[in-house]
């Protein structure tokens, strides 16, 4: 064994090392998940098209092996790539289903005494007061999609999510929601390239959630940023899509923990900047759907994060009939954005 083989006998975590594309050894841990024969065998038959085509020299991403999820890094030698893979982290006993039930409960009759305050400011023609409820309705939208995002990880690593999958044009869906972003955030430049159509199966209101929880990540933690580009590239088998930004990037110690922010590095002044769900519950929508959440990034030059969602997606056998109407797009917006649009965004004008 070269040094390298020799690290990696010695990790606690499942790990294999690529030569010329393909498995030229793999540790005791990695050889119990991929079977005594990977070895020998290509990137992209044992990981999949998406990893085996990053050229990045690390990068971090979300794969599926053999029906089970786990979280891949990959860092690389001046010969060889390394490969490490492990389960995530079991979602803690706190994220339950009465503990959501109760959020939702409290959320529910928040949202009814901010209405009522609305309707007795405006009356009033009170300024400072509608000012007020602007932000209580914002931190409302921001609990929301907090409870949005940890139900559908829980759901999901639980095997309990109802996905409602149907016949999408991805690109439309897509176009209207980056418009209403653009139409809240006028001071960002956005690039898309999104196509004329572009069908697949998928949940659209699940897709809407990745789109706008990667879209969220980049107009908070990209600072620096001037554009922010989407686009959507049809592989044969798999759609992508894609959402990058020429922001601050991330340094490469940190990469490997984006999937798990909301568990590690909390500062005090961190907290508002959200709980760090937001990239875990995409990787998630994306495994659901058959494909695979992969970000590379470099500081100074910004990050990119590539969902696909297979063609051939195993939500397929419960497919639809019709496309269902997805519920009202500022909704969506202001929900999905609530950590990063200001209290202004929130005021009457938007709520009616």
């Amino acid at each position: 064994m070269n040094n390298a083989s020799e690290i990696l006998a010695l990790t606690g975590e499942a790990a294999v090392l690529v030569r010329h594309g393909r498995i030229a050894y793999a540790n005791a841990i990695a050889a119990g998940i991929l079977g005594a024969d990977c070895l020998g065998k290509s990137v992209r038959a044992v990981f999949g098209s998406e990893v085996a085509g990053v050229q990045a020299g690390s990068f971090v991403a979300g794969v599926t092996i053999a029906g089970q999820q786990y979280i891949l890094r990959m860092a690389r030698t001046e010969e060889d790539k390394l490969i490490f893979f492990s389960c995530p982290e079991e979602a803690p006993a706190l994220l339950n289903d009465a503990f959501l039930s109760f959020l939702r409960a409290t959320l529910m009759n928040m949202g009814i005494a901010a209405d009522r305050l609305r309707e007795q400011a405006e009356e009033a023609g009170d300024r400072a007061a509608l000012g007020h409820v602007a932000a209580l309705t914002r931190n409302w939208y921001r609990l929301n999609r907090l409870v949005a995002n940890t139900a559908l990880v829980l759901d999901i690593s639980r095997g309990l999510l109802q996905a409602g999958p149907a016949e999408i044009d991805l690109s439309a869906l897509c176009r209207n929601l980056l418009d209403t972003v653009a139409f809240f955030c006028p001071e960002q430049r956005f690039t898309a390239e999104l196509g004329q159509e572009l069908r697949c199966t998928a949940d659209p209101a699940m897709v809407s959630q990745l789109l706008l929880n990667l879209l969220s990540n980049c107009l908070l933690h990209a600072k620096g940023c001037t554009d922010i580009r989407v686009s959507l590239i049809d592989s044969g088998e798999s759609v992508i899509l894609s959402v990058s930004d020429d922001g601050c990037g991330i340094e490469p110690g940190e990469l490997y923990r984006v999937f798990d922010r909301y568990r590690h590095s909390f500062s005090m002044s961190a907290i508002a900047e959200g709980t760090g769900l937001g990239l875990t519950a995409a990787r998630c929508i994306a495994q659901l759907h058959g494909g695979t959440l992969l970000l590379e990034s470099r500081p100074g030059r910004g990050t990119s994060v590539r969902a696909s969602l297979c063609r051939r997606s195993p939500l397929a056998g419960a497919l639809r009939a019709a496309q269902p109407e997805l519920p009202n797009v500022l909704r969506l917006v202001q929900t999905g954005l609530a950590d990063v649009l200001p209290d202004s965004s929130f005021a009457e004008k938007y709520m009616d």
